[in-house]
């Protein structure tokens, strides 16, 4: 079986679940320094693929529940939890919906590219052409986050910043550039917004 490997965690892969890669990595430090700045954060891990967001926040101190759309992607998160004797509770959810409680932090690598959602094709990479699965977390967000609580989202040079930056501020945000890495084909970038 494939392996990933990211400070010490050891991440098994499976089949056309997310492996993580440079998005996946920044992500798991802006999250990392974000739960170290507060006492055992409440976190949610939108889309958690194979776990490295939650493990890695667990292991920094936080409450960590993890969601995915896709049940192999819960149990696979499950599986490298228990690998890395991290405390991570799994349930299966399609963004919100399966989600109960407030959060101090919620942390999404969403699909960012602005391409039409063919359903069991590009889902991990793909947010419908006009983000409608980015607009669609930010738009719920609020209802899930604890007073000062931080949403940590993941987009790209190539899915609309400014159409990003609408969304979040139709909906009570302000926003910051947390991280960003350019890669050779576009820059990442980790925005973290508070209402």
């Amino acid at each position: 079986m494939p392996k990933h490997f990211y400070k010490g965690i050891e991440l098994e892969l499976r089949g056309r679940i997310y492996e993580p890669r440079e998005d996946s990595e920044l992500l798991a430090e802006v999250v990392e320094a974000e739960v170290k700045r507060r006492r055992s954060p409440a976190l949610l891990d939108i889309g958690c693929g194979s776990g490295i967001i939650a493990i890695a926040a667990a292991k920094a101190g936080a409450v960590v529940t993890a969601v995915d759309v896709d049940e192999e992607a819960v149990e696979l998160t499950k599986r490298n939890a228990r690998l890395n004797n991290a405390a991570v509770y799994c349930r299966l959810s399609d963004l919100f919906s399966n989600v109960k409680g407030k959060f101090d932090v919620i942390a999404f690598n969403a699909p960012y590219l602005p391409e039409e959602i063919v359903k069991g094709e590009n889902t991990v990479w793909a947010a419908g052409q006009r983000l409608e699965v980015i607009r669609k977390t930010i738009e719920q967000a609020a209802g899930h986050m604890k007073a000062g609580g931080a949403l940590l989202l993941v987009i790209s040079s190539l899915t609309g910043i400014d159409e990003v930056g609408k969304a979040f501020a139709d909906n009570g945000f302000k926003f910051e550039h947390a991280a960003e890495k350019k890669v050779p084909w576009e820059t990442l970038y980790v925005l973290r917004a508070v209402l």
